[in-house]
């Protein structure tokens, strides 16, 4: 059971906040966008990610955070990788595409993405700010997640120019400038 508390400045505070709650404190802090790849053709999974995380320099690892319950996890304990797609801001219809629960997979998502086969066999955005091949090196449980650290074994940078999809307070937003 969660009890408010009014402190300082009229800021609430939860003993034990409760997933709605937790989700909307976090929702304060601002992401960026990816769209997580495995595999390629009819065997193609994607998945939109906002908890991807730089771990390591060395050596080069890069955490997502991917739900218990979803297909991606089978793909990727399948493929023993996966590729991470960061979005640029005009990729935003990209993002809520493979956001949604229904969203494609196999040939559709392929042709979708526009994804090109990368040299780990996933498939990788072309026009995506970065893409990250990774191997899976660690997985671990995480509530009603599955976290994996996967090592880079190739990126590719497009333009450092174009502005990164942001996810903040619900919607997306712009970076200012």
């Amino acid at each position: 059971m969660s009890t408010d508390v009014v402190g300082a400045g009229g800021v609430t505070v939860w003993d034990s906040p409760n997933a709605e709650a937790f989700r909307g404190a976090m929702g304060l802090f601002p992401t960026g966008i990816a769209v997580i790849t495995v595999g390629q053709g009819p065997g193609t999974e994607a998945m939109t990610a906002s908890s991807v995380t730089s771990i390591s320099l060395e050596p080069t690892l890069v955490l997502v955070s991917v739900n218990a319950a979803g297909r991606l996890v089978a793909a990727i304990d399948g493929a023993g990788g996966f590729a991470v797609n960061v979005l640029a801001q005009d990729q935003t219809e990209l993002s809520q595409r493979f956001a949604a629960r229904d969203r494609p997979s196999g040939l559709v998502a392929q042709e979708l993405l526009g994804s090109v086969a990368g040299r780990s066999g996933h498939l990788v955005v072309p026009d995506a700010l970065v893409s990250l091949e990774c191997t899976t090196e660690y997985r671990y449980p995480g509530g009603d997640h599955v976290l994996y650290l996967g090592l880079v074994r190739g990126m590719r940078v497009a333009d450092p120019e174009r502005p990164p999809l942001v996810y903040h307070r619900g919607a997306y937003t712009r970076l200012p400038g």
